[in-house]
């Protein structure tokens, strides 16, 4: 199957050239999975530590508005994550979205940074119990874990175990720890024995802010990567082939049995 990951400006102007090109990209490639970024379609919110309620509600329409235009491009599916406010609470939830069937909630983020520019644990809530249940889209199966989930490899172990064949990774990371997260990236590939994808924000954001750009696609088993985008190629479009990843679950290390909780040893 053909996957797509890419980079995105953050900045409104530059964005709406991003969103040309990637049109004029599918349609000469086409894709049957594309990823976009973590909140794609409004300026990134967390920079400032206190939102009102109006920038909050501004970039929830500015995502409904746009997810209105997914029918522009030519991908069979494209897996997102928007903000959704539901009891006076907002969430970061990921989507994926199927030509002639709509859209389907994957699950909201569940893991925040509160620093500089990513004040996500004060400005986004998460549901009472993270939930990681893989999505069956018929002829595959995808996992998700957004930007710092990423960091939590036990879920990527867990969706291997599920049968997962895509792990989708949508960021919103600077360009100071590109390489952290594409060795992290890659890892998960290995312990999630799925293909691992990876789209990002890029440009300058607020207060001269520099996104790190970087999709990646990185292969089962091996973790080497298939391809990496860059600001003169932002859009990746590749052939995997699926039987790889239903392949690694009988490599090491999936076939390792697990033996339940780690104990606790004391001397005394």
């Amino acid at each position: 199957m053909r996957v797509t990951v890419c980079e995105l400006s953050d900045d409104e102007n530059d964005f709406l050239k991003d969103w040309r090109n990637l049109k004029s990209h599918l349609r000469e490639s086409g894709t049957d999975l594309l990823l976009m970024p973590e909140l794609p379609f409004c300026k990134w919110l967390a920079t400032e530590k206190m939102v009102s309620d109006d920038l909050k509600m501004r970039s929830v329409q500015e995502h409904e508005n746009w997810l209105k235009r997914l029918d522009e491009l030519n991908a069979t599916r494209i897996v997102y994550s928007k903000p959704v406010v539901a009891h006076n609470k907002l969430f970061n939830t990921a989507f994926v979205f199927e030509k002639g069937k709509g859209h389907s909630k994957i699950h909201a983020k569940s893991f925040f940074p509160e620093e500089e520019f990513f004040w996500e644990e004060t400005i986004y809530h998460r549901e009472d119990e993270p939930k990681f249940e893989l999505l069956d889209l018929g002829e595959i199966k995808i996992g998700a874990l957004l930007c710092t989930e990423m960091w939590f490899t036990q879920y990527a172990r867990q969706y291997g175990k599920m049968g997962i064949d895509i792990l989708v990774c949508p960021r919103a990371t600077g360009i100071g720890s590109v390489e952290r997260w594409i060795k992290c990236g890659q890892i998960l590939s290995i312990v999630s024995g799925a293909f691992c994808l990876s789209s990002n924000k890029s440009g300058i954001g607020e207060h001269g802010f520099q996104w790190g750009g970087k999709g990646w696609i990185a292969e089962p088993i091996t973790g080497n990567l298939l391809g990496v985008t860059d600001a003169t190629q932002k859009f990746l479009t590749l052939e995997i082939d699926i039987n790889k990843s239903r392949l690694a679950k009988k490599e090491y290390p999936l076939y390792v049995k697990e033996q339940g909780k780690v104990r606790e040893h004391s001397k005394f």
